[in-house]
Order: C-alpha cells, then sequence, then structure tokens
C-alpha cells in the first residue's frame, strides 16, 4: 500500500516552480483508509526554510497512549534528507480520535519533516487530513549559533534589539532539548527582557519538567535570576544587572506519569507547549545601580531594574534615595523598595518612613504623571497602590501595619523628572489595634473618642505570642462611661488553678484615686486556659499581659465597648437597705434564660452600720464551667461577681457554670455593712437560667447577747422573722433557722411553726416590733415572772396550814384520792408539760412522785428541744396563764408529798397557782 500513497513535497526558490503550502491526507480521506496501510508524507525545504504542519481533522483505530493498531508517527529533528527513520527522533505516536491528544502546531528544528502513517488488518476510521508549509527560519537566526549545540550569542554591537524564540516556536517544542542564549552587552549597559509569549508545560512550582532559567551573567555560575515554567506575557519584565545576561531553555520527558488515569489524559501534547518569545534591549538609559543609589543596608532586587529589599536586622535605621539622586530621576521608571521587619516565632516588626526633599510633579490625589504610592500592606506580597503623594509637600510620616512596606515610585507619564530621600527604621510590632502610647513598647492606650468598640489581643495573635513580653492594655472612660471588655478566646500555658503566681498571666487592674494617678491595683488575674469572664468598670482600667521564658500559645482575643452608664439595664440596678431583714436576688428572667449584653450591679446596705450583710447562693445555672477541686471557673459567656463591701474591686468570687448537690455551699459576708453583686453577659451569650442568690441582715455580731434569732451553728443572728421561710439566712453548714419552731401560724415549712408578721422572736419568745422593742419586753418578762413565782409561794403555803388545822375534823374515807394538776402560762411554762396524780395510797403517790422525775430527766437529755418546746409562749397571754392543783387526803404524809410534789413543779415563770 506503501507505493500508492507516499508523497514528498519539495520547495522551491521563488523563481522556480514549486509549492510554499498545502495540505496532506490520509488514504481514501475522508473516506474510511485500508487495512495495512504504510505511508510516508516527506516535505524537505530549503536550507533558510523550517516545515510547519498542523491537524484539521484525526480519527484513527486505537487507544492512546500505546496506539497498538493504527498510529501516526512525526520526526521533525531530523538533520538530513537521508537520516534513517529508525535512528531519528521521534515525536508520537498518535492515535484515537482526540483532536485535543495532538499538538497544536509541529515545526521541524531543519528544513525536514516526515509523517509516517500505520494501519493494521483490524478496524479502520477515517483518518486525518491537515495542512503544510515552508517558512522562513529568519526569526529562528538570532545570533551566532553555536557550531556544536543548540545554542546562539547575541551581541550589542550588532543588534540592540531583536527577539529570542524557542528553536520551533510557535510549534511543539521537541522532549529532552537543551538551548543557551548569550546576550552581551558593552560595559556600562544593562540588558532588558520581556516575555511577550511564554508557553511552557507547568509541571509544578520548581519545574521539574520544561523551564526557562535565567543567569545575572554570562555563565551558569552566575547568580539565578529566576526560573520560568507555565505561562507568562509581557507584564514579565527582567534586568540584568550588569551587561551579561544568559537564558537556559531545557525540556524533558515523561510529562503522562504526572496524572493518575494516562488513558484519560492521553498524552501531555493536549498542554499547549509552543515554547517562548522573548524580546530584548540594550541600554545605557536604564537606572544605574552605583552606590549612591544602593545605600548601605540596601539591595538590588536581581532582576529589576531598580527596585530595592531593605531587610532588617533588629529595630535599626537607614535611607533610600530615588534613582539618580541628588539629580532629578528620568522618565519611564517604575522602582519598587520593600522594606521588610522581622517576623519570626520571637520577633515582630513594623516599619516607618519620614520622606523629605520630596518634588515630583503633579497634583494630589490623582498624581496622574507620577507618584510615590504606599503600597497596601501584605506579608507575603507587594499589594496596590492605595495612597499616591506628589508635588512639592512631604507626605506624612508612612507607618505599615504588617512587618513589610513596599513604596513604588512610578514616572511612567512624568513630563521630568523629581526626586526625594527617604528615612527608615524598624520598630517593633507586638500586631495589636490600639493607639500606640510609647513607640517601640507594648503599651496601648483606648479611648472612646479615638473608637468607641474595637479588639484587644495577645501579642501576634493568632499566632503564638513571644516569650518574656509584657503588654499594657489601658481604657479611660469618661465620667459618664463604664468600660466593658470580654475575652472570647483563652489560652495561655501555665496552671488553670489561682492564684496564678507563675507562668504566662493576664491581670484586670483599676485606678482607684481616679484618671492620671496611675494607682492601680489588681482586680483580677487569670491563667491557663479557662478565660476570664466580661468585664465592667467605671474606672480606668489596666489589662496586663505577661509571658515568661517557657512554651508559649496563643494567648487571647477580645472586645470592648465604652457604655454610656444610662444605658445600663435598669431592671438589675439597684441600691437598697437591708432594713434588719432580708431577701432575695436573681438574675434577669430567672427562671427563664438571661439575654445577652446583660449588666447587673445590686448594692446591699445594712441598716446599722455596725451590722453585716450575709449572701448566699442558692441556684446558679450561667454558662460556663464551674469551678472544682481548686481549679478556676471558665465564664467566657458570662460571669457573677461577688464584692465583700461596695467599695471594693477585687471581687471575694467570680462564678459561673451549674452548682451540682455535692459542691459545697457558696456563702459570704461582707466585711462592712455593704455588699455588691454584679451579672454579666457577653454579647455572643445564649443565655441560661441563671441564679438566684439569698441575703440577710446579721445583727451585731459582736455581741453574743442576741436580740433575735441566733444561728447555732454559725452564731449569726438574724431577725426572728427569717425563720422557716425555706432560705438559707444562717449561711454555710447551719440550717437552724428553718428548723427552729415557735408559736402562731405555721408558714411554708412543715418543719417548724413561724411567728406571725408582727413579732419577732427574741430569746425563744415571740415578741412584738422585732428586735428594736426586745430588751423592754425581756424586763416585762422577768417582773412578770417573780410577782407569779411569790404568789405561788404564798398560795402553798397557805393551803398547806390549812390542810394541817383542819385534818383531825375529817373522817378518813374509804379510798384516798390525790390530784395534782399542773398548767403553764404562756409566758414561760411549758403549754404541754402537766403532772396528773391519782394516789390512792402512800405507794400510789410515790410511784406518781418517780413518773415525773422520769419526765424531768428526759427534758434535761433534749435541751434543743425543750428549749423550742418551752420558749413559744406569748407575751400578752402572760396574764391569763393560770395553775391550779386540787387534793384530797386524810393524812399527813399525803399531804406533805403533795406539797412536794406541787413544789417541785413550780417555774419562776408560772403567774398563778390554785389549789383545790
Amino acid at each position: 500500500m506503501s507505493a500508492n500513497c507516499d508523497r514528498i513535497e519539495v520547495s522551491r526558490h521563488q523563481t522556480k516552480k514549486g509549492r510554499k503550502f498545502g495540505v496532506f491526507q490520509s488514504p481514501g480521506f475522508p473516506s474510511h483508509y485500508p487495512n495495512k496501510a504504510s505511508c510516508t508524507f516527506k516535505f524537505i525545504g530549503l536550507e533558510n526554510e523550517r516545515v510547519k504542519i498542523t491537524f484539521d481533522t484525526f480519527k484513527l483505530q486505537g487507544r492512546p497512549p500505546s496506539c497498538e493498531r493504527d498510529f501516526v508517527n512525526l520526526y521533525s529533528q531530523l538533520q538530513s534528507e537521508q537520516e534513517d527513520l529508525l535512528d531519528a527522533k521521534v515525536t508520537g505516536p498518535f492515535c484515537g480520535t482526540q483532536q485535543d491528544n495532538l499538538p497544536k502546531m509541529v515545526v521541524s528544528t531543519n528544513h525536514i519533516l516526515v509523517i509516517w502513517f500505520h494501519s493494521n488488518d483490524d478496524k479502520t476510521n477515517k483518518g486525518f487530513n491537515g495542512t503544510w508549509e515552508f517558512i522562513s527560519a529568519d526569526i529562528y537566526a538570532m545570533g551566532t549559533e553555536s557550531p556544536s549545540s543548540c545554542g546562539y550569542t547575541i551581541r550589542s554591537e550588532k543588534k540592540q534589539t531583536g527577539f529570542i524564540t524557542s528553536d520551533t516556536y510557535p510549534g511543539m517544542y521537541p522532549d529532552n532539548l537543551f538551548c543557551h542564549y548569550n546576550l552581551v552587552g558593552k560595559p556600562g549597559q544593562r540588558i532588558k527582557i520581556v516575555l511577550d509569549d511564554f508557553w511552557l508545560f507547568y509541571g509544578g512550582e520548581y519545574c521539574p519538567f520544561d523551564y526557562l532559567k535565567i543567569y545575572d551573567g554570562s555563565s551558569i555560575t552566575d547568580e539565578v535570576i529566576a526560573k520560568f515554567c507555565g505561562t507568562y506575557n509581557s507584564s514579565t519584565v527582567l534586568y540584568s544587572s550588569g551587561h551579561n545576561l544568559r537564558l537556559d531553555f531545557v525540556t524533558g520527558e515523561g510529562r503522562l506519569d504526572l496524572d493518575p488515569n494516562p488513558i484519560n489524559t492521553n498524552a501531555d501534547y493536549k498542554f499547549e507547549r509552543k515554547g517562548f518569545n522573548i524580546s530584548y534591549e540594550f541600554s545605557d538609559r536604564f537606572v544605574k545601580l552605583d552606590n549612591d543609589y544602593i545605600r548601605a543596608g540596601s539591595q538590588h532586587v536581581r532582576g529589576t531594574e531598580c527596585d530595592l529589599r531593605i531587610m532588617s536586622h533588629g529595630e535599626n535605621q537607614g535611607s533610600f534615595v530615588s534613582p539618580g539622586f541628588p539629580n532629578q530621576f528620568r522618565e519611564g521608571v517604575i522602582c519598587k523598595f520593600y522594606l521588610d521587619g522581622f517576623m519570626n516565632d520571637q520577633h515582630l516588626e513594623k516599619v516607618k518612613v519620614n520622606v523629605s526633599a520630596f518634588s515630583i510633579p503633579g497634583n494630589m490625589p490623582y498624581c496622574l504623571l507620577g507618584y510615590l504610592g504606599q503600597n497596601e500592606d501584605s506579608r507575603l506580597s507587594e499589594g496596590h497602590v492605595k495612597t499616591k503623594y506628589c508635588g512639592e509637600l512631604n507626605p506624612p510620616t508612612l507607618t505599615s501595619v504588617g512587618p513589610r512596606m513596599v513604596l513604588t515610585l512610578n514616572t511612567t507619564n512624568a513630563v521630568r523628572g523629581g526626586r526625594f530621600v527617604a528615612k527608615y527604621s524598624f520598630i517593633p510590632d507586638f500586631d495589636i489595634p490600639g493607639l500606640s502610647i510609647k513607640e517601640g513598647k507594648c503599651e496601648y492606650g483606648y479611648r472612646s473618642d479615638d473608637w468607641r468598640e474595637g479588639y484587644i489581643n495577645s501579642p501576634r495573635h493568632p499566632d503564638d505570642y513571644p516569650s518574656d513580653k509584657k503588654c499594657l492594655y489601658i481604657f479611660l472612660p469618661k465620667p459618664n462611661e463604664m468600660i466593658v471588655v470580654t475575652i472570647s478566646s483563652f489560652k495561655l500555658s501555665s496552671l488553670n488553678s489561682p492564684p496564678c503566681k507563675t507562668g504566662d498571666t493576664l491581670t484586670f487592674l483599676e485606678d482607684l484615686a481616679g484618671p492620671n494617678t496611675h494607682n492601680f491595683t489588681m482586680t483580677e488575674k487569670y491563667c491557663g486556659q479557662r478565660s476570664p469572664g466580661p468585664y465592667i468598670t467605671s474606672r480606668p482600667l489596666k489589662i496586663e499581659f505577661q509571658s515568661d521564658s517557657k512554651d508559649n500559645y496563643v494567648g487571647f482575643k477580645g472586645s470592648y465597648v465604652f457604655v454610656n452608664k444610662t444605658n445600663l439595664d435598669k431592671r438589675c440596678t439597684e441600691k437598697f437597705n437591708a432594713s434588719a431583714l432580708g431577701g432575695i436576688i436573681k438574675s434577669p428572667n430567672y427562671p427563664k434564660k438571661y439575654p445577652a449584653m446583660t449588666r447587673c450591679e445590686w448594692i446591699i446596705k445594712a441598716s446599722s452600720r455596725s451590722h453585716r450583710i450575709l449572701v448566699q447562693l442558692s441556684d446558679i445555672n450561667i454558662e460556663g464551667k464551674y469551678g472544682r477541686d481548686g481549679m478556676r471557673p471558665d465564664c467566657k459567656l458570662a460571669a457573677l461577681r461577688l464584692y465583700r463591701d461596695s467599695a471594693d474591686i477585687k471581687p471575694v468570687a467570680a462564678l459561673c457554670g451549674k452548682i451540682k448537690d455535692t459542691d459545697p455551699e457558696v456563702s459570704f459576708v461582707s466585711i462592712r455593712d455593704t455588699f455588691k453583686i454584679t451579672f454579666i453577659s457577653s454579647p455572643n451569650s445564649m443565655g441560661d437560667k441563671g441564679f438566684k442568690i439569698s441575703w440577710t441582715e446579721i445583727h451585731d455580731v459582736s455581741y453574743t447577747d442576741c436580740q433575735g434569732f441566733q444561728c447555732l451553728t454559725n452564731k449569726y443572728c438574724i431577725a426572728s422573722r427569717l425563720t422557716c421561710n425555706n432560705e438559707p439566712n444562717c449561711g454555710k453548714g447551719d440550717d437552724s433557722d428553718e428548723t427552729a419552731e415557735c408559736s402562731g401560724p405555721r408558714v411554708g415549712s412543715d418543719r417548724c411553726e413561724l411567728c406571725s408578721t408582727r413579732t419577732a422572736r427574741v430569746k425563744g419568745l415571740c415578741v412584738e416590733g422585732g428586735p428594736q422593742k426586745a430588751t423592754v419586753q425581756i424586763l416585762h418578762i422577768a417582773i412578770g415572772t417573780s410577782i407569779a413565782s411569790f404568789f405561788c409561794i404564798t398560795l402553798l403555803i397557805c393551803a398547806f396550814y390549812h390542810r394541817r388545822k383542819f385534818r383531825t375534823e375529817r373522817a378518813p374515807p374509804d379510798h384516798d384520792h390525790v390530784e395534782v394538776r399542773y398548767v403553764s402560762a404562756p409566758t414561760g411554762c411549758n403549754t404541754t408539760d402537766r403532772l396528773l396524780m391519782e394516789d390512792r395510797n402512800d405507794a400510789v403517790l410515790a410511784g406518781s412522785g418517780a413518773t415525773y422525775h422520769q419526765q424531768q430527766q428526759q427534758q434535761q437529755q433534749y435541751p434543743y428541744n425543750h428549749e423550742n418546746h418551752t420558749n413559744g409562749g406569748n407575751h400578752n397571754n402572760m396574764n391569763n396563764a393560770h395553775t391550779a392543783a386540787s387534793a384530797t387526803t386524810n393524812n399527813s404524809s399525803s399531804a406533805a408529798a403533795v406539797a412536794a410534789a406541787v413544789a417541785n413543779t413550780q417555774s419562776p415563770r408560772c403567774q398563778k397557782v390554785s389549789m383545790v
């Protein structure tokens, strides 16, 4: 079949007959090609020509990349017409029906190109067709060609400007190619190259397959400017530092191995591989890189015309100038100045620049003719110009936000030159928002006039903070303002347990004397990984962060806001007098969820300066983690703080979380006559049940003579009406106020009786008016008891004498009968104590006396029950109380026994005794 389908196209000079372009196609196209075909298409151009082919249609049997059935091979690197194809470098094989798997265009490296088509004896397909053309090779004659390899030398003496192209541009470059291009200028000249059209296979960041490497000199031992692969355009411009430049073009193979499914990818020809077209220029007008321009501390950015990089050596200073200073720079110059401060684990810096001797033609803010601009701050890139300066006025002091500052000098449209001098300094940067109080120090100030709200954070957050660093955050609210600080993220490296004496800490301090006194006192201190609760104060506030030399973490981040005092929630901001009693404080909406951004403050004041306030938590269920086993609570979203005096700035406790039945009771007593309670929820709070607090005024704890109710365990003296109210008024571990008894209606508890609302318990008695009238009423009780005792004794003596006188006049009855009745007065005699003795003979009478003696012993064994039992009288009923005793007997011994029994029942508090 080969004899019928082989084809040869030979180029001729213009004066002779011959074609310069045409088409080629498979046998029988557009019908199916025959089986067992083997066709050769040979194209031979002139010595100064190359062969270019493209495929328009391609449909062959077979599956790439193996192409075991039908295929096409391309031979584009032949050196002569007689070269054996079996020994020649081949591009291919190609098969299948996907046009993307074919090279877009193929250009021969010399004047010869061969296409070989083969089909087997199996199925066939439509085949292929395409175009061919003989093109001039002048664009590849870039300079003096190397006789032994693919290389060219380009000298400025022969050509000041021109182009450098890959050896088969714009066709697909072949595999395993190495070409070099040397550009040689005159001393004093520099070389500029522009990547006008650049298409190399991109195999990764380091260009492992195909690449163009550019050296800043004439050999591979010089510094590398850059290594390129992928796609670039004319925006990529490079300059040599001197008068020599070298370019090495290298291609590889095996690109298909990058894809995990090569059958689907087919071949790397689907990627654009047309090579490059680069323009060049030799000139002595480019910026001279002399010592007047590249000053101490500055370094030329290799590959640029005039870009400078200035690196920090640790809070150092220096200067840089415009090109050609003190002369004016030329038009059409773009120079960038990169100033990079430290950014490592321990140090972070920012840049400050002051510009002087400034003169750039133009009008602000547009600066259309030229400008010196500050680029957007970026740590890793140069960013875009955000602020431009031109004219005759010096720009303001420029300060970077991060460790890098980029300045751009652009005179592309300038009608004349200009100049400037810039002095720079690298200063420590802690990446903390706020007004720096002292340059180079980690101290920041915050006022509502500057920022009403904002953020604070540890140095370099969210990166790890540096070691051995102290930072201050000072907030100065106005007289009508309060400052609210919420810590949203908190992670330090030390332990979670107080008092945080070592390790990394965050401390809150308040100025007790007012602004500008610097009399700061610590209120709270935190460490570890449990967050501080939301914090509020009207005083100047200083937050101090301190790290040690050990392990570091991400630190903290928080927010702040200045609020007007009038904006605080009035529903839970209250000052009230205790009035010698007690009460309940609940969170807003308790037991429903409290809202976010809640700020509450309660101040309780006792009725006397000598009294104290007892506070005990009845219930707490606040967002966060409760502090147990010596661990600090984690109160990120809400916090309840207790102060033992309204003037205190350091809370005795900051609480959150949920208290369990197994947790110890929480109870505190004020150190003076006031107690303060605050509650704050953050803006991110979702709310929870809240809390319930019981408070009680303690009366004169310094005296042992309590005129109200005295708690048995803690010995607190409280108002009697606070007993039996289902509230813990006696403090931690003491529930005697709930287990006490007194007469009157039973209220709220099934364990004891409660005095009426107009009376109070004093020494076990219910008296009018509470503790204020206790002293007078105690005196009345004592007098009444004495009088009652006197009458009881007198009547007993009279009765005894009367019985003795008339004893012999009465006949003895069949049965002796003695009855003694004892009824206690409500004042002090027990209402349940009574002695009933029926004596029909002396033995019976003696037995009754023993029974009464046993009752007296039982009362002495349970003094607490006896005291509560006997102290249940009422002073108003004292005069109505009576004691009655009657006896009937015929012998003197029985009468004497009765008299002794009656005498034993007497009480100093009995008011009247009568005998019948």
